[in-house]
């Protein structure tokens, strides 16, 4: 039997956790942002997107596109709670789960779907409905026989679709969407592809451009090539999630250099760290942090501390510290 891989994606996930905590919101057009003249928008509903409003945008251009626009703070608090409470959901399911980041998991389901002779969209109704009646959140679900096309399924409808992404109904599906809705081509590599006649995620499955793909994209072009076409070998990295230390990253929704916001972030991620830390008896005389502004770019910074911690105050000033003497002022895809 084929291997069975869901994608599971909470649907804006922040504006959605405001509405699962205050259902008067339901159906308003809201924003997640800071209330600052520079402030620029974390998350919108779907309600505020009917209006052209989108994250990264800034606050004020989504104020006028948008009178009634309800602004609310982020509050970390609720948004990793919710979060944890989605994968406790979801690994009750199966134990071959990935976090991908605070709102999407991959799942390998292929098990359940032999030993219970359960149909995947069947099962994937089934997510979705225990999400929603727990926790009042929306997820779209991808399902594939690999994380890739999983991936790129989970992105096809929303909110709260499922949809089948096979080798099958990949050449009607997904090759002739735009290069740009494929997953791991960024904004700088699109004008590049194009500039050489690749528009289409079909033109980067088709050998015959291979060797201009190759030219933009270099040692990667296989790769693409080859998810383009259906194939992705990498396995759900259940292994990821296991303890051999304690840390805690977030991808923003949105890339942002608006370094108050990107405090508040590192402190929630401290405060998490030293919760799971307290609560597992674990001390470490070892910081490090991680700032990631692209895919593929990163930089992370290591110092010792004089003593063995667990505690929140140490955690923030050192990961603080470590943040000020190496962050470049770019903006900020995950930390």
């Amino acid at each position: 039997m084929m291997q069975v891989i869901f994608h599971i994606d909470l649907n804006a996930f922040y504006a959605s956790a405001e509405i699962s905590r205050n259902p008067s919101l339901k159906g308003k057009p809201i924003v997640i942002s800071g209330k600052s003249k520079r402030s620029i928008i974390t998350t919108a509903s779907y309600e505020a997107r009917k209006y052209g409003i989108h994250s990264a945008m800034p606050l004020f251009q989504a104020k006028q596109l948008c009178k009634d626009l309800i602004i609310l703070p982020a509050d970390f608090e609720l948004y990793h709670r919710l979060s944890n409470e989605f994968f406790t959901i979801i690994a009750s399911y199966s134990e071959i789960l990935e976090v991908a980041s605070i709102d999407e998991c991959y799942l390998d389901v292929t098990s359940i779907i032999q030993e219970k002779k359960i149909h995947p969209v069947v099962l994937a109704k089934d997510i979705q409905t225990k999400v929603y009646e727990q926790l009042n959140l929306q997820c779209s679900i991808g399902i594939s026989p690999n994380k890739f096309l999983a991936k790129m399924a989970s992105d096809m409808k929303k909110p709260m679709g499922i949809t089948v992404l096979t080798r099958n109904n990949l050449k009607e599906v997904m090759w002739p969407l735009d290069i740009k809705d494929m997953f791991g081509i960024g904004k700088k590599t699109q004008p590049k592809l194009r500039a050489v006649g690749i528009n289409t995620i079909g033109d980067l499955a088709d050998y015959k451009n291979y060797d201009n793909l190759k030219k933009v994209i270099g040692k990667n072009a296989l790769l693409v090539y080859r998810k383009a076409n259906g194939i992705d070998t990498n396995p759900v990295d259940y292994g990821h999630n296991e303890l051999k230390s304690v840390g805690n990253s977030t991808t923003l929704p949105a890339d942002t250099n608006d370094e108050v916001y990107l405090k508040e972030v590192l402190s929630n991620l401290a405060k998490q760290v030293s919760t799971r830390a307290l609560k597992r008896n674990l001390v470490s005389n070892s910081i490090s942090i991680t700032i990631k502004y692209t895919r593929f770019e990163s930089v992370t910074r290591q110092t010792t501390v004089s003593k063995y911690i667990n505690d929140y105050e140490t955690i923030i000033s050192t990961a603080k510290m470590l943040f000020d003497s190496n962050y470049n002022g770019r903006p900020v895809r995950l930390l």
